[in-house]
């Protein structure tokens, strides 16, 4: 199957101009709350309609449409090693494992709080694990001190992997750090500074707002040329309407008012189009990340950055349940799947969490990378050609004889078929007389196996290493830790 013509669509093409409207329409008549003086006197001079005492800008439909233009189609997600960068394209689909999850369900099931050795250990475990292409840290510990946290969690996944890793934008000192430690790492790996090893996610505040310490981090990251993955957060039926096309366009218009910023700060920089919306639970008042809502969000998104040309980011993998079993395969699969059948370009949080983000398990992650490799190879679909439809193979062995041996069957059966390493596929007996164990189990020995043996593949040079530690202990002594 060829993916860059057959995603899952759950919109039609009329479905999606209506929503793309509607958004625009959002921005022009109601507007946003961009309380950040640059935000204000970019959008005044571009033409909008600036209230500056109430911080509003109400945003002409042309200057959002024209500014959306600007927006590559595509371009590099840059890692420390080369070896590993992704090209963000809107076609291929990756995906990243637990992050800023507060605590870790440890192997006996049990809740306990994040510690920093956890971040080194989550970050050497995406590492290793192939279906990962994106590092992360897995935890924020509540311990650290904001100012401290946000910088040890991008310099530990920087130590300790090779792959790329995402940034934050809590506020411009948050930004101007991370600016500033991944400065120290393209200068110790020889890489060009317009090449920085970073990319890094905003969210907007839901309903039509944002926060000026965001929207400072924003800024500080567009005019260094960071690619900014920028995405609201509405929760359908709290701080957005409670039907599902209505939540899209707002979350449409937040983007666009988002995208357009960062176009007149730095016209050209990359920007994707993210989602991290769901339908708010009215029972237990939270925003359920297994709900099938977020999946039709997240597909939707998808569709609505294709339609802009441009890459998207959901959120698949996450699940609300509260330890390992039927429900977290349940809906790590359902999500991480759909996001893929879907066309999304970065797949966020899409291993090892569980309850709500706010846990993180290192079992989880081992397991949901076989999820990831199951769910690729649906998406792979089958490929029909001379040689796949094997007439000259059928021929040669005939009625009632088998394909064990032949050449071809040695050829395709890697490819072809998907061969599992933590799923069981014994009979009873063979698997009650190697000790009956579960998937959750068998992730556990690969889990010490990885964490006792992976050796990372260019670690980075010393003298940066003793730099980015000297800058964390810089940090934690102004935090007062």
């Amino acid at each position: 199957m060829d993916r860059r013509s057959n995603f899952y669509e759950v919109l039609t093409p009329d479905d999606v101009r209506r929503v793309h409207l509607a958004a625009l329409r959002i921005g022009e008549e109601i507007g946003l709350c961009m309380p950040f003086q640059e935000a204000l006197e970019l959008y005044d001079a571009a033409g909008a309609q600036v209230d500056f005492d109430k911080k509003t800008v109400r945003i002409p439909a042309s200057l959002i449409e024209n500014n959306l233009k600007k927006i590559p189609s595509r371009f590099t997600f840059h890692a420390r090693n080369p070896k590993y960068s992704l090209d963000m394209n809107g076609i291929d689909t990756y995906f990243s494992g637990p992050n800023c999850a507060l605590n870790v369900i440890d192997a006996s099931g049990k809740r306990r709080a994040a510690v920093a050795q956890d971040g080194i250990d989550f970050s050497r475990l995406t590492d290793a694990l192939p279906h990962y292409d994106i590092l992360t840290v897995g935890v924020y510990p509540s311990s650290m001190a904001p100012g401290f946290l946000e910088a040890w969690a991008f310099i530990t996944s920087l130590i300790h992997g090779n792959k790329p890793v995402l940034g934050i934008t809590f506020n411009g000192q948050c930004a101007r750090d991370h600016i500033t430690i991944a400065e120290i790492v393209a200068d110790a790996c020889g890489t060009p500074k317009d090449q920085l090893p970073i990319m890094v996610v905003c969210n907007t505040k839901s309903p039509l707002a944002n926060s000026a310490e965001e929207l400072e981090a924003l800024s500080e990251y567009a005019h260094r040329g960071v690619p900014l993955m920028i995405a609201p957060e509405v929760m359908a039926g709290a701080t957005g309407p409670v039907t599902i096309a209505g939540a899209l366009a707002q979350a449409v218009a937040e983007f666009m008012a988002h995208a357009t910023y960062a176009q007149l700060i730095h016209p050209g920089i990359p920007v994707m189009f993210g989602c991290v919306c769901s339908a708010f639970d009215l029972r237990t008042t939270i925003l359920p990340y297994g709900a099938p809502e977020a999946d039709l969000l997240s597909m939707a998104t998808a569709q609505m950055a294709r339609y802009y040309g441009i890459p998207s980011r959901g959120t698949g993998g996450a699940s609300d349940a509260n330890c390992l079993g039927m429900q977290a395969g349940a809906e790590s699969l359902i999500s991480n799947l759909l996001c893929l059948l879907g066309g999304i370009t970065y797949v966020n949080h899409a291993g090892g969490e569980l309850e709500n983000t706010l846990a993180a398990s290192y079992e989880k992650t081992v397991v949901d990378n076989e999820i990831i490799a199951m769910s690729k190879r649906v998406a792979d679909g089958i490929a029909v050609n001379n040689d796949t439809l094997a007439f000259e193979e059928i021929k040669a062995v005939g009625p009632r004889g088998d394909f064990l041996g032949s050449n071809h069957t040695l050829k395709y059966f890697r490819t072809e078929h998907f061969i599992p390493t933590i799923l069981d596929r014994d009979n009873y007996d063979i698997w009650e007389a190697a000790g009956g164990r579960t998937a959750e189990e068998k992730s556990q020995d690969l889990v010490s196996d990885i964490l006792n043996n992976h050796d990372q593949e260019e670690p980075l040079p010393d003298e940066a290493v003793r730099e980015l530690e000297a800058f964390l202990e810089s940090k934690k002594a102004a935090s007062g830790m």
